[in-house]
């Protein structure tokens, strides 16, 4: 339920090559002091990128997941340049997803390096069990809310516990905000905050060479599925991730890119493209998602029924997320109404009244 990775839109088959967890690392320089390390993971997504910045302090942008094979591949890596874990100084975490911070605690445990990340992932990061356990119920309030029966919920909840081993609990640091610089190989980058896909997801962007590490904020081939999340403990609203996620497109379009490099896949060399092709495939879905609904209303689950009639238990989960973030953002539009009947949430369409006669 803290899903780790970006999914291809529900319905979709994933875009892995082979068996990631047999993957070689591959490590490249993409810029002076910069590399791209690409990693194994035992996910549907395949492989993960992250980047090790050398210099004062060596630096490593996401880790990739808590497994054996991640590990010896970094390693590997690693060796290749002349370094080992011990020798990490500085992680920047760019958000709480397991195949990007998981390795995190044993990194530190080998050298003492420092974890960097944006506020709303600290408590992830810090108190991994405690805020696993209090997602579950979450999620699991949320898929009640969405009319999922109980005997898929069970199904749900005992596929996200899978996830549990591939991320360990790990101090923070440092936080970074918004408009924060951080030096990595000797150069200050800016730090974005694009939520949308995590609710604490950075960005790092160096106008001089204009580029942009983008992690799963933009990705090339795969929808970064903006998951719903829990509000902060101790209340608040939960935030709105589709909502917030189209506002970070926005910004990230005004933004010039040479080459964006993202959490997977290949690098981006059309950011603004990227981002109308994304806008686009969103408004499409929020489309289809009008087009069954009604003034009497659906229940989320009834509407993920429809559009995406076979799927597992774990894609259910996105799928529902997907859905509530649609019906969210059309909700902020004025198209759409909830109300709740028992424990369930009703979404019906918002009909324009008639126009007066003239």
């Amino acid at each position: 339920m803290d899903r780790p990775h970006p999914q291809p839109p529900p319905g979709r088959a994933g875009r892995g090559r082979g068996d990631p967890l047999t993957t070689e690392p591959r490590c490249r320089p993409i810029a002076p002091h910069l590399y791209q390390i690409v990693l194994p993971t035992p996910f549907p997504v395949g492989p993960v990128n992250v980047y090790l910045a050398t210099g004062e302090p060596l630096t490593l942008v996401d880790t990739g997941p808590r497994t054996a094979e991640t590990r010896a591949a970094l390693e590997t890596a690693l060796a290749g340049l002349g370094y080992t874990l011990a020798d990490i100084r500085r992680i920047i975490v760019t958000h709480a997803h397991a195949d990007h911070y998981g390795l995190a605690a044993t990194i530190v445990r080998e050298g003492g390096a420092e974890v960097w990340t944006h506020p709303r992932n600290r408590l992830v990061l810090a108190d991994y069990r405690a805020e696993r356990q209090r997602r579950l119920a979450f999620y699991d309030a949320v898929l009640t809310q969405a009319g999922v029966p109980p005997r898929l919920r069970r199904a749900i909840r005992r596929s996200s516990h899978r996830m549990a081993p591939f991320a360990q609990a790990v101090p923070v640091a440092r936080t970074l905000e918004e408009g924060d610089e951080v030096v990595l190989a000797g150069r200050p980058w800016r730090v974005l905050f694009t939520p949308g896909h995590a609710g604490g997801l950075i960005c790092l962007y160096e106008p001089e060479q204009a580029l942009l590490l983008s992690n799963d904020h933009l990705l090339l081939k795969i929808s970064s599925n903006p998951l719903v999340e829990p509000p902060p403990p101790g209340g608040g609203e939960r935030r709105r991730a589709l909502v917030e996620y189209i506002a970070s497109l926005e910004r990230t379009a005004s933004l010039e890119v040479e080459v964006a490099w993202p959490g997977h896949g290949d690098p981006i060399t059309d950011h603004r493209a990227l981002i109308r092709q994304r806008l686009a495939f969103h408004e499409q879905r929020a489309g289809r998602l009008r087009t069954v609904l009604d003034a009497e209303g659906r229940t989320v689950y009834q509407i993920v029924q429809a559009l995406f009639p076979r799927l597992d238990p774990l894609n259910t989960l996105l799928a529902v997320s997907e859905v509530i973030g649609h019906l969210e953002w059309l909700e902020v539009r004025g198209e759409v109404r909830r109300w709740r009947e028992g424990e369930v949430v009703r979404w019906g369409a918002v009909h324009a009244p008639p126009t007066a006669p003239a």
